[in-house]
């Protein structure tokens, strides 16, 4: 039997992501304003950029995981190690995605790498911090509470970001005088608040994860410490049918999401036609979304972590195809978004709940315990719908006539209902169809999970 949780951990498990998520909102929300509007690349190269970048991340994503599950654990932990060397290493990093040095095809290199190795480093820590929920939870009940704790820090940042980013970016600038500079300092003071959350979470998980040095003082000898071959980890994917129905579900869910953040500001451009009301969506959708994730260990708990996903995503399809018939009162849309981002939350925190599942089911089945590479592949899903979602938006406006830079006054009615198809109608179809591959294709109900971590904890008993 594991430790029981402290109160602690209760309580702060979760601080990590806040920071991180509060960093990378720079560059979801920023990066591609500071390229063109700050650091003034041209639109040919930040075309180039965000090619280069986006195809190496997704194309590293699923090694992350593997990196942690299949080498030998570091002097801190398997995890917790990585929460402590890597995140100071982002913070340098971090801040070279937001300059402009030398010539542009320099500085565009610089900015690549930037961003290329500051995501290796900050995505290995992510995983490690993940990965800790299988090692902390006793069961999926706890497993849900911790993956709640953690998206509902996430959502916290939504709100805090909403008001610091910008005007913190311009007062720095305004204070160097040097613009280019002020986002520079942003991201690095941004990933600072980042490393240490991270360092927060390893303080507190102290004792909970096996070290080298407590395996030293009771064997006297080396620590013999299992690695995962990278055979198993195949195995442990392509012959567990729950994974690869939950990684294509949640790759449905993460379209849906990004799909409509990069979609808003259409909306309220050519539909609402109050560019104004913006920051008030960003705020209450923020809220919304903290809300969701904060019950969702709640609703967890009376449901499972499986019915939650599959009634989350079915309420998410549900409300965002509602949105569509009232996206033109705008009073109506923003109860009905409201719902929509709710549900976000509680999907942020539950589906994480799923992976840890994933996770026993593995160790079940195998034998070997390689949380990190399975929770270091919600990166891929991720990844792709980063990718995939450049294609979606531009063909759905293209067809509708969409010219750039064109008067929202002249919009037609033809493009309004094709921006509220990108940013509601289609994103709710993505949603229906990963909750129909999640309810049919990943079958561990709780009562599996609490069979298979039973057995397992029966052949460690008989392994001593």
């Amino acid at each position: 039997m594991k430790k029981p949780l402290s109160k602690a951990i209760k309580n702060l498990y979760g601080i990590g992501d806040l920071g991180f998520s509060l960093m990378a909102s720079v560059e979801t929300i920023l990066f591609v304003f500071f390229l063109t509007n700050v650091a003034k690349y041209s639109l040919p190269m930040v075309a180039i950029i965000g090619s280069v970048t986006s195809i190496a991340d997704a194309a590293l994503s699923p090694f992350y995981g593997a990196i942690i599950s299949g080498t030998k654990p570091l002097k801190w932990g398997r995890n917790r190690s990585w929460m402590l060397i890597a995140p100071p290493v982002v913070v340098i990093l971090y801040a070279f995605q937001y300059t402009r040095i030398g010539p542009e095809p320099v500085a565009a290199a610089i900015v690549c790498a930037g961003f290329i190795l500051s995501h290796i480093a900050w995505n290995i820590p992510w995983v490690a911090n993940l990965s800790l929920i299988s090692v902390l939870a006793n069961n999926p009940e706890e497993r849900g509470f911790l993956a709640s704790r953690r998206a509902t820090y996430s959502s916290l940042s939504g709100i805090f970001f909403s008001y610091i980013a910008s005007p913190l970016a311009i007062f720095l600038g305004t204070i160097t005088r040097n613009e280019t500079l002020g986002y520079t300092l942003l991201a690095g003071l941004m990933a600072f608040l980042m490393m240490c959350g991270y360092w927060i979470v390893f303080k507190i998980t102290d004792g909970y994860e096996e070290t080298s040095t407590e395996v030293n003082t009771v064997a006297k000898e080396a620590p013999k410490v299992e690695k995962v071959p990278v055979s198993v980890m195949l195995k442990m994917v392509f012959q567990n049918p729950h994974l690869i129905a939950l990684l294509i579900g949640d790759f449905f869910r993460s379209m849906t999401s990004f799909v409509m953040t990069a979609s808003a500001a259409y909306y309220f451009t050519y539909v609402a036609q109050n560019m104004a009301l913006l920051p008030l969506y960003l705020l209450i959708g923020a809220v919304g979304q903290l809300i969701g994730a904060y019950f969702s260990a709640r609703v967890a708990k009376v449901l499972t972590n499986r019915t939650s996903v599959i009634v989350g995503m079915f309420g998410l399809a549900g409300s965002l195809i509602l949105c569509k018939f009232v996206a033109m009162n705008i009073v109506l849309f923003f109860v009905v978004i409201t719902v929509v981002r709710l549900f976000l939350g509680l999907l942020t925190a539950v589906t994480v709940a799923l992976y840890s599942d994933v996770v026993v089911y593995s160790e079940w089945k195998t034998g070997k315990n390689a949380s990190a590479f399975i929770m270091g592949l919600m990166t891929l899903s991720l990844k792709v719908a980063i990718i995939s979602r450049g294609t979606v938006i531009p063909i759905v406006l293209a067809a509708a006539g969409f010219v750039s830079g064109a008067d929202p006054a002249t919009a037609t009615m033809e493009l309004k209902n094709a921006v509220v198809n990108v940013f509601t109608f289609i994103p709710g179809l993505f949603a229906l169809v990963g909750a129909l591959i999640i309810a049919f294709g990943y079958r561990l109900t709780r009562e599996k999970i609490e069979g298979y971590q039973a057995e397992i904890d029966r052949r460690k008993i008989q392994a001593v």
